[in-house]
């Protein structure tokens, strides 16, 4: 395998067979390929259990701020549409899982809060998800994985967005 630079400054990668790919978009498809293959397992180990990925990343999100979040901060958060946060907060809300509650600075504000099954629930499926974790990252060495990690976190600044209100959950599927 040897590496060549393109007229872009971008790598092009090729391998033995002579077959050339550009280095950058094989990257995007590594990153976007596990994302895929993460989600399709944790919504495996979830389905057994009643639960959606995007009910448990709902509840985990609810549980984790420091305060009850709106729908719309949750649906932004989580990169879901807010007529969709609106449907899985009614499911999750009919099963007794979360409640909304009004403030009282405004009455048309509506806070997501995770009630005790609800709580009960995200520690049970905290695990499952956890077991997935273990299951995908067994194969990484420590040091790998620690090297892995910073840079992906790292490649995130470029591209997060600059507002201040953004709101960033990093441990929805942890």
């Amino acid at each position: 395998m040897f590496f060549e630079f393109t007229r872009g400054n971008s790598f092009r990668v090729i391998d033995e067979s002579g077959l050339a790919f550009d280095l950058d978009e094989r990257f995007e498809n590594a990153l976007r390929n596990t994302a895929m293959a993460w989600r399709q397992a944790v919504d495996r180990r979830l389905r057994r259990l009643g639960v959606t990925r995007a009910g448990w990343m709902t509840i985990a999100a609810a549980m984790q701020a420091r305060s009850p979040l709106s729908q719309s901060t949750l649906a932004d958060g989580l990169a879901i549409s807010r007529a969709s946060m609106v449907k899985i907060i009614d499911c999750l809300a009919k099963n007794g899982l979360v409640k909304r509650e009004s403030t009282a600075s405004d009455r048309r504000l509506r806070r997501v809060v995770v009630t005790e099954a609800g709580a009960h629930l995200y520690l049970l499926l905290k695990d499952e998800v956890a077991a997935v974790r273990r299951q995908m990252l067994a194969i990484v060495e420590l040091e790998k994985l620690v090297h892995l990690t910073e840079l992906l976190e790292k490649l995130q600044g470029p591209i997060r967005p600059a507002s201040p209100g953004a709101i960033r959950f990093q441990h929805a599927l942890s």
